[in-house]
């Protein structure tokens, strides 16, 4: 059985299959942990969402975080100025997918599909991992909270900062949403010392907005080893 945490997707659907059947070749034993930010940017936001869903119904293992994107577009059902945040962000992108692909179905908003509103309804915020001794979200941590699983705002939108040594000790925290290059990602995996970890190689870029990104990656929590694919979609 091997375990594998995903980032952030944003629409490469064709590179997510490549990364799920081709390199790490899932059974059914395997266990998906996708960090979120499964929409906008890239092409097949409707499709990729379809796939995991897919995935599940299968019986797949498989656990999905809220992104900042699934929750901007979740907001932005309730007001016209957080409609324009999710706009400024992509969000297009993502009507656009559904449009194309889900035509015949009775759609949330004229472009949803309920059973994916239900999906995206469901996600957790972060993950505890007891037996790994492993903290899952899609943004940061404020670590000085109270509460810190009680802060959305930072679980989404922050840029994870090193971990205090107070702040569950002997927890590694391991996160998406900040985009690096590769090689500072694997770098960084290999700090014996190190206890939080970007996984975020900027798929959807595909380069160009950020020198060595450009690649889909999968963190093998059995072996501590990164597997990673090139961004295969073309728009």
């Amino acid at each position: 059985m091997g375990k594998y945490i995903i980032p952030d997707i944003h629409g490469c659907l064709n590179s997510l299959r490549h990364l799920v059947e081709d390199k790490l070749q899932i059974s059914i034993d395997d266990q998906l942990f996708f960090l979120g930010d499964y929409i906008d940017r890239g092409p097949y936001s409707a499709g990729v969402v379809e796939y995991i869903m897919g995935l599940i119904h299968d019986g797949y293992r498989v656990n999905c975080l809220m992104g900042n994107h699934e929750q901007m577009m979740l907001d932005s059902f309730t007001s016209k100025d957080k409609l324009a945040l999710w706009m400024i962000n992509a969000g297009i992108t993502t009507i656009n997918s559904y449009l194309k692909n889900f035509k015949t179905e009775v759609l949330v908003n004229g472009f949803l599909p309920q059973r994916h509103l239900n999906f995206f309804q469901k996600l957790d915020y972060h993950l505890i991992l007891e037996d790994d001794k492993i903290i899952l979200v899609h943004g940061g941590i404020n670590y000085y909270s109270d509460n810190p699983f009680d802060d959305i705002q930072s679980i989404l939108w922050n840029r994870a900062e090193e971990v205090p040594g107070n702040f569950f000790p002997g927890y590694r925290i391991i996160h998406g949403h900040t985009p690096m290059d590769l090689d500072t990602i694997r770098n960084a995996l290999s700090e014996k010392d190190r206890r939080l970890f970007g996984l975020d190689a900027g798929c959807v870029f595909r380069g160009e907005w950020y020198p060595g990104t450009g690649y889909l990656t999968a963190l093998s929590i059995d072996n501590w080893e990164l597997v990673f694919v090139k961004c295969v979609d073309k728009w």
